[in-house]
């Protein structure tokens, strides 16, 4: 073998290994690059956020098909990042993306409906009653907004008062569900006006003609009824306890010690001492218990 023989060999050799080295780091960085890639598109995809009078003036006549594919976006970046991305950002982002779609095709409820109910779940609870709010204003005869936003009120805002006037409404609306008017009733009285949810339901009683409303006020009533006369005997309740030492065994016991012809039941059940030793429906201490214990389980985990 020549020395010229041998140099060609060892240069060879050598480039050999140098491209095995280079393949074997490619294959070990291109993932990583992939994926590096990946997350700066990810970070900037949302750079810019959707001003719906902008893209109003801006797509001219072209308003729906602009508002179908921003609202196929906003779906699409809720599904990608709902319980993956931490960054508040993109739920900005995306209530104004809902937003813009609305003003873009005020008419379509779609955005509306969801879009709410999206917001809801992302705790952007502003949003939420924001979008509900824009659906009362460009879909005034459809119950499901009002309803909706009542319902925020009562479950994020702790305010039963303006829930009820807002359920009152939607169920006020076609196609609205009669029992709306019960829940209204339940809002009103959880607020501490039970005088108004009683007005409220004989108000209601008046105006309406189908059999199933008027059965369902006619049960609101009894319960209402039935809470009212429970707060009267609550005192007396309290005084046999003191005096007595013991809660009444029986509601009779309680009824000849307070000297009081025993009333009949608003609910239409027995008569039973409670937990808490008041006087009340056996139905009614039935579901006081129930939202006790569920009031008392998130202590108990």
């Amino acid at each position: 073998m020549t020395g010229i023989e041998y140099d060609f060999d060892v240069n060879r050799l050598l480039f050999s290994a140098v491209m095995a080295l280079g393949i074997g780091v490619a294959a070990v960085s291109q993932p990583r690059a992939d994926l590096t890639r990946r997350e700066r598109a990810i970070d900037t995809a949302l750079v810019f956020a959707p001003d719906g009078k902008m893209l109003r003036a801006a797509t001219l006549d072209q308003h729906e098909p602009v508002a179908d594919l921003l609202w196929i976006r906003t779906v699409l970046v809720f599904g990608e990042r709902w319980n993956e991305d931490p960054d508040p950002t993109w739920i900005t982002w995306l209530r104004g993306s809902i937003q813009a779609v609305s003003e873009l095709d005020p008419q379509w409820r779609t955005p509306y409906f969801w879009g709410g109910s999206l917001l809801r779940i992302l705790d952007d609870i502003e949003g939420s009653d924001a979008v509900f709010l824009a659906g009362i204003q460009n879909l005034p005869e459809d119950y499901y907004f009002p309803f909706s936003y009542g319902m925020n009120l009562y479950l994020y805002h702790d305010n039963p008062t303006e829930a009820a006037v807002w359920l009152d409404r939607a169920s006020r609306l076609p196609n609205g569900v009669a029992k709306y008017a019960g829940l209204a009733a339940k809002l009103r009285s959880s607020g501490g006006d039970r005088s108004g949810a009683i007005a409220y339901l004989l108000e209601r009683k008046q105006e309406a003609t189908d059999e199933t409303e008027i059965a369902d006020i006619d049960l609101q009533l009894s319960h209402l009824y039935h809470d009212r006369l429970v707060d009267q005997l609550l005192p007396s309740c309290k005084a046999y306890r003191a005096a007595k030492g013991t809660a009444p065994a029986t509601p009779a016991d309680f009824f000849a010690w307070a000297d009081m012809k025993t009333p009949d039941n608003p609910r239409g059940d027995a008569w039973i001492i409670g937990q808490d030793g008041c006087v009340r429906s056996a139905a009614a201490e039935v579901a006081r218990v129930r939202r006790l214990r569920s009031s008392e389980r998130p202590y108990l985990q």
